[in-house]
């Protein structure tokens, strides 16, 4: 196939929107019906004007409390929130750089400027065409939705902040030849979801079976103050067949740390499929999981506080063959 030769990177602005919103709002952009969609930029700016007394404990990133990318199919690309992104998928991304490095979204809410963008992939990676989506197919329509939160997520006592919220895309062009086009037969979504446990109970969390299965973070808590809320924690397929035994923060910080070459943020741990080949999402698809073929797949974990556990999921979705 003559995909990379006959392509270019290209980005599309998709204009900024601001505000001054006490009680939160949403922000919606329908994306261009042009070119091929690879990544999305998010840059989303602003300032604190006041100090909370008593800030919420996961930082400045509570700030976004959705991110919603949605195919008119009804199929959720992107659905996850601000703290969902910076502490469980942000580190998961590309070759396991962290694409954001100047934002401050994991520190404590204070006043002064604040930076939260994301860098959120569509396909897979910037090499490789999986996952990306022909938004100039006339029956394919795209919207971006930002979720702003209202002050009383951050504090009990916040008053006002300011912010601007601009999209870019990153795109490439259609080849003219048919068979000079990359397929679209698979969609890549990340979908956050958050539980309640208890501390020195096990928690189950099925991973729900028919896709095929990148990566599963979880966060136990998402806090600032970068504590672990877990004893151990286990991947089991099939009830009895352990592609992780239990095993404590310990275990799941070096991991973190040999494929990225930083410190885990606390309280996360993850089970990065993708990466395992070794050179992150541009390695081999060896340890990915059609969970379709699997009788059930699980995370097993211990809390060592009653707290909530928050969870992303990466997907690949097969949608057959493109005509």
């Amino acid at each position: 196939m003559g995909w990379p030769q006959n392509t270019r990177e290209f980005v599309v602005g998709a204009g900024a929107k601001s505000g001054t919103n006490l009680l939160g709002e949403t922000l919606a952009w329908d994306l261009p019906k042009t070119g091929i969609l690879g990544a999305i930029l998010l840059v989303i700016t602003g300032n604190l004007t006041t100090a909370p007394s008593t800030p919420n404990a996961q930082g400045k990133s509570r700030l976004i409390r959705r991110v919603r990318l949605t195919a008119n199919a009804g199929i959720n690309l992107c659905d996850f929130s601000g703290g969902g992104y910076h502490w469980l998928i942000r580190d998961y991304c590309e070759h396991l750089i962290d694409p954001v490095p100047q934002s401050d979204a994991r520190a404590v809410a204070a006043s002064g400027a604040f930076d939260l963008s994301m860098h959120i992939p569509i396909s897979i990676n910037s090499r490789d065409p999986l996952g990306l989506v022909n938004l100039q197919n006339p029956d394919t329509q795209l919207r971006l939705e930002v979720e702003v939160a209202p002050t009383t997520d951050l504090a009990n006592d916040y008053t006002v902040y300011t912010y601007t919220v601009a999209p870019y895309l990153q795109m490439f062009k259609m080849p003219l030849a048919k068979e000079d086009r990359p397929k679209f037969d698979f969609l890549q979504t990340f979908q956050e979801d958050a539980n309640a446990v208890t501390s020195g109970v096990e928690f189950v969390y099925p991973w729900l079976r028919g896709n095929t299965y990148m990566s599963v973070v979880h966060g136990c808590t998402l806090n600032a103050a970068l504590t672990n809320s877990y004893t151990t924690a286990a991947l089991r397929v099939n009830q009895n067949d352990y592609l992780r035994p239990p095993l404590g923060p310990t275990f799941y910080a070096r991991e973190f740390s040999k494929m990225r070459g930083r410190t885990v943020p606390g309280g996360t741990f993850g089970f990065d499929l993708v990466s395992l080949s070794g050179l992150g999402n541009y390695g081999s698809l060896r340890d990915l999981l059609n969970t379709a073929q699997l009788t059930d797949i699980q995370s097993v974990i211990v809390p060592s506080a009653t707290t909530t556990l928050f969870s992303m999921k990466r997907q690949l979705v097969y949608l057959g063959e493109a005509k």
